[in-house]
């Protein structure tokens, strides 16, 4: 779902540069996935695109926190893990579109 947004917004025009993704990264390499390094978001056969193909991943994994979530969308590029290093630099003018896909779970951004 994440790639799969980013893939719309770059189609969009949105450059990669104002665009911001954190996400777990834990489904394209696992070993259940039936094809390795890619993901779909429609089953095959149906003009299914690897949606993970140039979908550039800014913090991935276990630094993806409700923390680093905060620091991002206030904009707070203090301590910040491993990763791009971006964070949001809106304004009152700006139009910022946040797309948050969670499986969920207690206490925790998945």
């Amino acid at each position: 779902d994440a790639c799969h947004a980013y893939q719309l917004m770059r189609k969009s025009g949105i450059p990669e540069s104002q665009i911001i993704l954190m996400m777990q990264d834990d489904v394209a390499n696992s070993t259940e996935n039936p094809f390795p390094g890619t993901l779909y978001n429609k089953p095959a056969g149906q003009d299914a695109v690897d949606v993970y193909d140039g979908c550039k991943v800014d913090y991935r994994g276990s630094v993806v926190t409700a923390d680093l979530f905060k620091k991002v969308i206030t904009g707070d590029d203090s301590d910040l893990p491993n990763g791009s290093g971006k964070v949001l630099k809106s304004t009152s003018t700006d139009k910022v579109f946040l797309n948050f896909v969670d499986h969920g779970g207690v206490g925790i951004i998945a």
